[in-house]
């Protein structure tokens, strides 16, 4: 249980957020770790305070699970997805950056002044030379947290490696932790590269609902809301639906698995900017009567879809090391993942999961279909699958409490330190 801090330990945290939500899909769908960076905090007993946009129309400040939300109004999106792929891109990245700093800076700077806080906290790579340069105009510890990069993945090219100044600026931004989440993109090689002092990087895993996962019973009526016919096995993808994810090469693999075993339906779970591309691809490859999407799930209800799940597929060019992968794992679900980025330190293949080069993707429908008609094979690798997500993984409650002790830590550091030259001062 979360043991809530003392008076005397409380800490007032403001944290810079550049994103207007906490979750990617809707309230309580999609990776949940950015909501539980804010709202371990008051959890534990700190008073917490976010900054972060808002639209104009919108409440300057608001309540959320404990914390206080002090929103930026603006209309400009701080990471502008809507222009990728177009020539325009770059500089649209660039304008929102300049338009961040030169909002966010002296908002952090005036909200500091009033709150006086403890630490400062920059969440993703556009908070963490913010949250630095408003904890030093106040003299206190700052924080970086960090949710993922692709700079290990682009190390081989210059140009696109220095288009990426954003997150090389995280990692630079000198901070007296830097958290980032151990996702398999080699984040840790990262902050090697770019000179950061690695006893100060805490590279962990996300944690997990152990008991939740493990014991789900409710695959039966998941399967009977999304009529998924009896006895049918069930292909599982839980994503959201954005081309780096490549849930269309599962869709694209679905004609020949079905040929091999037509009683099989493709449960494809999550929302994105790709939906109605995934859905048209899946009527044009003639399987949209076996692919079901169901949008976006509040996580109370993964657990249940895991448990109508016969095997589970990940297929990403970045990394499968992902937080779907350790769910489908401590329910028992077999993997199969696309080998990129580290995924073979948590998917390894034929003991816990089975992984596929990415120079064999087109080995998928038959690994897909030798899994689906042997029920020995999954069991095993389901289970060897639950044992390993057991040993690596924390759980979710360990998990906040490791990320605020850090945050505790940089302050009694900070302190400490203080003292001393304090005391060395007042020696002279």
């Amino acid at each position: 249980m979360l043991e809530a801090r003392s008076a005397e330990e409380r800490l007032v945290v403001l944290a810079i957020y550049p994103w207007r939500e906490f979750w990617s899909m809707g309230e309580r769908q999609g990776a949940a770790s950015f909501h539980l960076s804010v709202t371990s905090f008051p959890r534990l007993g700190h008073e917490m305070h976010v900054l972060l946009p808002g639209l104009p129309r919108g409440p300057a400040e608001e309540e959320y699970h404990g914390a206080l939300l002090h929103r930026m109004r603006t209309r400009v999106d701080f990471y502008p997805e809507a222009w990728m792929g177009t020539p325009f891109h770059h500089v649209a990245i660039l304008f929102a950056y300049i338009c961040w700093l030169a909002r966010a800076v002296p908002a952090g700077l005036r909200l500091a002044s009033r709150l006086q806080p403890d630490v400062v906290i920059g969440m993703g790579a556009l908070g963490a030379p913010v949250a630095r340069l408003v904890a030093r105009a106040r003299g206190v510890p700052n924080v970086t947290r960090l949710f993922g990069t692709e700079l290990h993945q682009l190390s081989g090219d210059r140009i696109r490696l220095a288009l990426r100044y954003r997150d090389i600026a995280a990692f630079k931004t000198k901070a007296s932790y830097i958290i980032a989440h151990n996702d398999g993109s080699g984040t840790d090689k990262a902050a090697r590269r770019f000179g950061v002092d690695m006893e100060r990087f805490l590279h962990w895993y996300n944690g997990i609902d152990k008991d939740l996962y493990s014991n789900a019973a409710g695959g039966g009526l998941v399967r009977r809301e999304f009529g998924i016919p009896e006895g049918d096995g069930v292909v599982l993808a839980v994503s959201r639906l954005h081309a780096e994810k490549h849930v269309d090469r599962l869709i694209g693999a679905a004609p020949a698995v079905l040929e091999a075993m037509p009683s099989t339906t493709f449960l494809v779970v999550g929302d994105g900017e790709q939906l109605e591309e995934l859905r048209a691809v899946a009527r044009e490859t003639g399987v949209s009567d076996r692919v079901i999407f169901t949008g976006g799930l509040p996580r109370e209800r993964l657990p249940d879809v895991y448990d109508a799940a016969d095997v589970f597929v990940t297929l990403s060019d970045r990394t499968n090391a992902l937080n779907a992968v350790d769910e489908a794992m401590m329910s028992g679900v077999p993997v199969v993942a696309l080998d990129t980025g580290e995924t073979a330190v948590v998917v390894r293949d034929g003991e816990n999961g089975v992984l596929i080069p990415p120079d064999e993707l087109g080995s998928l429908p038959r690994v897909l279909v030798g899994l689906l008609s042997n029920d020995g094979d999954r069991r095993a690798l389901g289970e060897a699958g639950r044992r390993s997500a057991d040993e690596r993984l924390p759980t979710v409650e360990e998990r906040q409490v490791m990320e605020v002790e850090a945050a505790e830590r940089a302050v009694r550091e900070h302190r400490s330190r203080d003292g001393a030259s304090g005391d060395r001062k007042d020696a002279a």
